[in-house]
């Protein structure tokens, strides 16, 4: 099925109708890559997102052969062309072979999915999964690691997979970031160990204005009943409480993950 949704994508400078997209022009060689929401026809935390896209690509020792302003502008002419005003869309820098620093640039819209009310107010399942991303701190894509965690999602019914590390800890969800409570402190990974969500980014900054505590410090995988909440945050879920980890069971309803959540839609124009 193909990655590519609506009715057209760029393509360098191309428009191309999406029946046209080939999954090699993003899975071949390295992809530098972001996924933006769109909401009511505007591109959500765009400075934020596109800041990422040039910090990644240097992380990578790439370049992006277009300007913040070049990729704005496809970036409303994808929303222009599909005349959509939700949704998520993709940026794609893809590098077909090593040490090039050309290669090509897609924007498309991708298939999103947002959480029902249902389980904003009841929270989501969760499982641990063994596995850790090569590059923590840079956006590219995986798409083995990506498959194989699908699947695992399919089949267990959940919403999430939660990465561990070789030494037991949680790190981050496979699309998302993971935040744990215990007497209204917040647990989180350090920056430089996960990668460095834009939602992430303005939780961090409402715990710091509404006064809530965070301590940067990955969580054992064996040691997650000692907590009483989960969170998780990314572009799709936003604040999303979490029910359960594999059989432990979490309140979604905890007060301080409700306050952020909060905050953090008001931030977000959600």
């Amino acid at each position: 099925m193909s990655e590519c949704f609506r009715k057209v994508f760029i393509l360098n400078n191309e428009i191309l109708k999406c029946n046209e997209f080939s999954s090699g022009l993003i899975y071949f060689g390295e992809s530098v890559y972001e996924v933006i929401r769109i909401s009511n026809g505007l591109p959500i935390f765009l400075d934020d997102h596109i800041g990422r896209l040039f910090q990644t690509a240097e992380l990578r020792q790439r370049k992006l052969w277009l300007n913040k302003k070049e990729i704005e502008s496809k970036i409303n002419q994808v929303i222009e062309l599909n005349n959509e005003k939700q949704g998520n869309i993709k940026l794609v820098f893809n590098y077909p072979a090593p040490g090039l620093n050309t290669g090509n640039f897609l924007v498309y819209f991708i298939e999103h999915h947002y959480p029902t009310k249902e389980q904003e107010e009841t929270g989501v399942s969760t499982i641990l999964y063994f596995a850790e991303r090569e590059f923590p701190a840079a956006k590219i894509i995986n798409q083995a690691l990506r498959s194989v965690i699908f699947k695992k999602l399919i089949d267990t019914h959940a919403y999430e997979a939660l990465l561990v590390n070789n030494e037991g800890y949680i790190t981050e969800g496979s699309r998302s970031n993971v935040f744990f409570t215990k007497k209204d402190i917040i647990y989180t990974a350090s920056n430089g160990e996960v990668l460095s969500g834009i939602a992430r980014k303005y939780i961090l900054e409402i715990c710091e204005n509404i006064g809530v505590k965070v301590n940067f410090e990955k969580v054992h995988s064996e040691r997650i009943s000692d907590y009483n909440g989960v969170f998780l945050s990314g572009t799709s879920p936003g604040v999303l409480p979490v029910s359960c980890i594999n059989d432990v069971k979490f309140d979604p309803h905890c007060k301080t993950i409700l306050k952020i959540r909060d905050s953090f839609r008001k931030v977000s124009g959600r």
